[in-house]
Parts: structure tokens; C-alpha cells; sequence
């Protein structure tokens, strides 16, 4: 006796299966959760320059934070940039913080971690601090950085092997001079580093993919020049990467996604 032909699953009653089942699916959380303030005169916390709170397992361990920061790292954005409604204590109160999930967190890359980590870090916050935020995008002055018509002016290196990253662009300046040093860095990285000067996003243009090693000095032909960083300074700062390595810096306007907090408190006891 012949069987029944079996009944196949259209790939449209299949999908809606999937997303039925990732939506009743419970949200990453952690099982444990310690949250204590740092009193205000508390000693400084000194740290290696590679400092990070996400630990293996999906742990969060920080014995000093703020509110502003763990959003900033919980939705990976710059807080003094693309963050608007934060109260006063929620940058100056700071927190110990120790977050682990339940027994049983795979076993995970580093990238894959430190995502799951910030996943549950929105849930705590949510839960502990009552947070609730939503994004804006606002039309506002914005940088490109792009390559100078004279050419990019370095040389590309070898990238960064495993376990070595690659390493943050450091700068300092102000109008008298600065420099800016890079040691198998990206064009990424130059942009991220412009930004905190520039105090507006700086898009990166080029289309360079590679690791670039470079130092950078430069400094005012003006023996009178103020200390900070004013608009002399910036201008200089500007014409010496043209200079020296064939980038250019415009102005335009573009998107830019705000974060705004529309209510958070202090964080409920233990």
C-alpha cells in the first residue's frame, strides 16, 4: 500500500515559524546582578590602556561606571555626542557593577560576547534603572574625510596579527601645535579621533582599507599662539593632514541618529 505523499511547509509558513518562535523567545538577560554607588571622595581607579569590563561568559565586571557610560557601551554610542537627556547624576554618580548570566552561557568568540553582553546590558538597564530611550535622526552639520587631489602620502603596513588589535589613533593639540600617531591604524580610526576634536561625526570617505602606521607633528608659526583648542588650532590641524598625508576634511550636511533618554533613575537596591 503506497504512503501518503507528506505534506511540505511553504518557505512563507516557514519563515512565519521562525519569527513567531524569535519573538517569544525571552531577551538576553543576566541572572546576577550587583549594583553599588562609589562614594564620591573614593580613590581614582588607574587602568592598562586596554581595559575592558566584558569578560568571558557573558560577564560585565566594572568597579567604576556611570550611567551615561554603560548606555553609551550597552547601545554603542558616543555618549557626548550622539546622547541628549541624561541628568546631571547619570554622568557624575559612579557604580560598581557585576553582571553574570546563568550557568550554561555558551562558549563564544570575543566579538560574539561582547554583543550578547550589550544585549543583556539594555536589559539591566531597563530593569534596574528604569531606563527608556528612543532615537531621532536629525539633518546637522556632519565631516567627510576623504583623499586630497594630490594623493594619499603613506604607505601601507602589514595588519595587526592575532592576538595584537588594532591600536587607537592618539592625538593632542591645541592652537600652538599638536600631533597625532598612529601605529597600524585605520582610516576608521583617524575619523573616530577627528570626531572628538571636531565635536561633530567625521564619516570616513577614503575607500583605504588597509593599516597605516604614521606621527604626525605640526606646530603654529604664531610664537603667541593661546593654549586650547580654537578655531586656529582646528584650522592647522586640518591643513597639516592635507599636507602630510594627502586626507582632506569637508564640511557638509548629513543624517545624524540621536539618543534620547526620556526617563532613568537611580538604580533600584539589591
Amino acid at each position: 500500500m503506497a504512503s501518503a505523499p507528506r505534506k511540505r511547509i511553504g518557505f512563507a509558513a516557514y519563515f512565519l515559524t521562525s519569527v513567531l518562535a524569535a519573538q517569544q523567545s525571552p531577551a538576553p538577560a543576566f541572572d546576577v546582578v550587583s549594583i553599588r554607588a562609589v562614594a564620591p571622595n573614593a580613590p581614582p581607579t588607574m587602568r592598562e590602556i586596554d581595559f575592558t569590563p566584558v569578560l568571558p561568559g557573558g560577564q560585565y565586571i566594572n568597579s567604576r561606571t556611570t550611567v551615561s557610560a554603560m548606555i553609551s557601551f550597552a547601545y554603542n554610542v558616543k555618549m557626548w555626542l550622539q546622547m541628549v537627556g541624561l541628568p546631571d547624576w547619570a554622568n557624575e554618580q559612579s557604580y560598581s557593577v557585576a553582571a553574570k548570566p546563568a550557568a550554561g552561557f555558551p562558549a563564544l568568540s570575543a566579538a560574539e560576547n561582547r554583543e550578547h553582553v550589550r544585549l543583556m546590558m539594555r536589559a539591566m538597564l531597563a530593569d534596574r534603572f528604569h531606563l527608556k530611550l528612543h532615537t531621532e535622526t536629525r539633518q546637522e552639520q556632519v565631516f567627510h574625510l576623504e583623499v586630497a587631489k594630490g594623493g594619499f602620502k603613506i604607505k601601507e603596513v602589514d595588519p595587526p596579527v592575532p592576538p595584537a588589535k588594532e591600536a587607537p589613533v592618539g592625538a593632542a593639540m591645541g592652537n600652538d601645535g599638536g600631533r597625532m600617531i598612529g601605529n597600524k591604524s585605520t582610516m576608521a580610526g583617524i575619523a573616530s579621533a577627528l570626531t572628538v576634536f571636531l565635536k561633530r561625526p567625521v564619516i570616513d570617505r577614503t575607500g583605504l582599507k588597509g593599516y597605516y602606521d604614521f606621527d604626525v607633528k605640526w606646530s603654529s608659526p604664531d610664537a603667541d599662539a593661546t593654549p586650547g583648542l580654537g578655531a586656529d588650532g582646528i584650522g592647522l590641524f586640518i591643513s597639516t593632514l592635507q599636507k602630510q598625508l594627502g586626507l582632506r576634511v569637508t564640511k557638509t550636511t548629513g543624517p545624524v541618529e540621536y539618543w534620547v533618554v526620556d526617563h532613568v533613575e537611580p538604580p533600584t537596591d539589591n
